[in-house]
């Protein structure tokens, strides 16, 4: 018998959408309810039919004793993902930045139950004691988990005698998290969980395999280049994990969201403006979120309306949209520490004429080709160079000076944001400069952090 009664019926909830109230007057729908980038896409719920993820991932979670391990992109829908097959309020979420040992899991998974550290019971027991000189007797009823108490009493006539006592019980961790949810529809999530340390992913793991053992649905999510932790951490969870792997979205697939969520606002817009904003989401549904909630400012809609009508944005309402979608994240420092680069000794770096009207180095010249169209996520050497070659006018920086240049804003990213990849260098023989982050890639272009850091005119420019 569970000592505590948590705030849900431990058989779960059976998995649906959720019950949407509309949040204007008359049954109307604001665009925050239909595009929501920080929360479940209620009414834009993509469904990735080619990869079967719902499939695959409905599969795992209802196969007993084993974990769930779900990778891919940042941003790229993994929770969203788990929050559809799981059902949100079955979903148990932590994160892995928040984890600093084993006992920790369980410690927030009681919290999330609304169980306190600490109980104390009290009860109060009693005797009657009948005219006969003194006698000796027992407590009706013994309170668990202590010794029976005894009184000796005394009297003269009839009375009644009555005693209070208490017992304080702590909670019991993973045996109680067990107690509760084992064999039910509640699902333990472990967000990113390469962000816990080597030893407390150890810990965790060996944890996490016995509670699956005893009938604890848990699944973990990380990045694509993290996603064997689970497995690393206790190689004796292999065979008992169950990879379900997400692939980057296709410019398709997040054109549905805008496809799917404008006609519910009332207005169609046209599939060239909803492929360029999907061009600019770099496979993220979260960025594309983004994008179509601010197209819905910038148009200035309100709330839904009750007839279809067809509308579309100017150049520069589609500019003004993305520059302020960029204002939702900020690499601000970053940036600014990839275009200075590592202090130099001795020898200043040489300048060049960019395309910008500005001067700069290899590494002013590195981000401008970065951001130049057309936007794309992953840059193999012959690209890039191209790319460099056309921001710089007459000279560019030579291959070593721009392999230098693209090891060095990796590093420097690195150091900023540890456990996280922004930029990525994959050196010789691959020579592939990786955007792992969407978001920097759309501040980087959309922003106007790299304008401020210029230089000055180029002598080109003012000719």
């Amino acid at each position: 018998m569970s000592l505590f009664r948590p705030r849900f019926s431990r058989r779960g909830s059976e998995v649906s959408q959720p019950n949407i109230q509309p949040s204007t007057r008359g049954g109307k729908l604001k665009p925050t309810d239909v595009f929501t980038p920080s929360d479940y896409p209620s009414h834009t719920y993509v469904a990735r039919e080619e990869a079967k993820l719902e499939i695959r991932l409905r599969q795992a979670l209802d196969t007993p004793g084993e974990v769930v391990s779900v990778s891919g992109p940042s941003k790229s829908g993994k929770t969203v993902l788990i929050e559809n097959i799981a059902g949100r309020e079955n979903l148990i979420p932590l994160t892995g930045a928040s984890i600093r040992s084993a006992e920790d899991v369980w410690d927030k998974v009681l919290d999330w139950m609304d169980i306190p550290t600490s109980i104390t019971q009290s009860e109060l027991q009693g005797s009657t004691v009948e005219p006969s000189g003194s006698i000796g007797g027992k407590l009706s009823t013994p309170i668990p988990g202590m010794a029976e108490i005894s009184a000796s009493l005394g009297a003269r006539g009839g009375r009644h005698a009555s005693q209070s006592s208490s017992v304080t019980r702590q909670r019991h961790g993973m045996e109680q998290v067990i107690r509760e949810i084992s064999n039910s529809e509640f699902v333990l999530f472990i967000d990113d969980f390469h962000y816990m340390s080597a030893e407390v992913q150890a810990a965790v793991a060996r944890q996490i395999k016995e509670a699956a053992r005893r009938g604890v649905k848990i699944c973990t999510a990380s990045v694509p280049h993290r996603s064997d932790d689970v497995v690393r951490s206790n190689p004796e969870l292999r065979g008992r994990i169950r990879a379900v792997d997400t692939k980057p979205w296709s410019k398709d697939e997040l054109l549905q969201i805008g496809k799917i969520g404008f006609p519910i606002l009332g207005y169609k817009l046209p599939e060239s403006t909803l492929r360029k904003f999907a061009g600019e989401a770099f496979n993220s549904p979260q960025l594309m979120q983004a994008i179509c909630l601010q197209a819905c400012f910038t148009m200035g809609i309100l709330a839904s309306r009750d007839d279809a009508v067809a509308a579309d944005l100017t150049s520069t309402e589609v500019r003004t949209t993305l520059e302020e979608t960029a204002t939702r994240t900020d690499f601000a420092s970053l940036i600014r520490l990839m275009h200075e680069g590592p202090k130099t000794r001795g020898t200043e770096r040489k300048d060049y004429d960019l395309e910008d009207g500005s001067r700069g180095d290899v590494y002013r010249a590195l981000l401008l080709a970065i951001r130049r169209d057309p936007p794309t996520t992953s840059l193999p050497w012959n690209n890039l160079s191209r790319r460099v070659q056309s921001v710089c006018s007459p000279d560019s920086p030579q291959a070593s000076s721009l392999s230098t240049a693209c090891s060095q804003i990796a590093r420097i990213a690195r150091d900023m944001y540890p456990g996280q990849r922004i930029v990525d260098w994959d050196g010789e023989p691959n020579n592939l400069l990786s955007i792992e982050d969407p978001y920097f890639l759309f501040y980087l272009r959309w922003s106007d952090k790299l304008s401020a850091l210029r230089k000055g005119l180029a002598v080109v420019a003012s000719a």
